[in-house]
């Protein structure tokens, strides 16, 4: 709890400018310590005025009350931490979407998503090699504004199957007959959660895509 006090208080009691600067904030007692020396040794011909001895007080008081606030905000929130990592913990193994430009294929192909900020007349899935060749594409055609999950089987039109692994994935819609490039979001699985620094950030680690902060998941499934 610091508050600053006027020049002339200090100048009242004979402390000097210097001393001043090397300690412009001052704690409760000390605080209040300076203002009982400054009333016991005030000018009785030329008293501190009210005004001016009440306007310290309640700036000492405001500085005061609002680090007490902060105090019980930080209280509050660590008193949260262990509700809310029994909640995260419900997460594991269930899937969620997070923004990813590329995707996992397994045996069961690969997962994604985007969102259309409106109708779409046509929306195209591509993916890519690791040299950003164009491997194959789907089209899912027109879609509703919102959400939207697809699925591919990782099967290509000769009718091999591409290797398991993370390829490069784009979305692109026709919008109002313009053609856009939408966000990709990745699904999949929450294998595990952990906690950030301070115990107070949750983190989920999800199958194929590393840590990510729970607040960067989009939607669960």
């Amino acid at each position: 709890m610091v508050a600053s006090v006027d020049n002339s208080v200090l100048q009242n009691l004979g402390v000097s400018q210097t001393v001043a600067k090397k300690e412009d904030n001052l704690g409760q007692e000390q605080f209040l310590k300076l203002l009982t020396t400054q009333l016991q040794n005030q000018d009785p011909f030329k008293p501190l005025e009210n005004g001016e001895f009440l306007g310290q007080i309640a700036q000492f008081s405001t500085v005061s009350g609002i680090q007490e606030l902060q105090e019980s905000f930080k209280s509050f929130a660590s008193s949260l931490a262990p509700t809310q990592g029994l909640q995260a913990s419900g997460l594991i193994g269930r899937d969620v979407l997070l923004a990813s430009e590329r995707l996992n294929i397994n045996d069961q192909g690969l997962k994604g998503a985007f969102e259309l900020p409106a109708r779409a007349s046509q929306v195209t899935v591509s993916v890519h090699g690791a040299s950003g060749q164009l491997l194959d594409s789907f089209n899912l055609g027109p879609q509703d504004s919102g959400i939207k999950r697809y699925s591919w089987d990782g099967v290509l039109a000769d009718g091999s199957r591409l290797p398991a692994g993370s390829y490069a994935v784009t979305v692109d819609a026709i919008v109002n007959n313009e053609n856009i490039a939408l966000q990709n979001f990745a699904d999949a699985p929450v294998e595990s959660i952990t906690f950030g620094s301070g115990g107070n950030e949750i983190n989920v680690n999800v199958r194929g895509l590393g840590s990510h902060s729970f607040s960067e998941i989009l939607q669960i499934s």
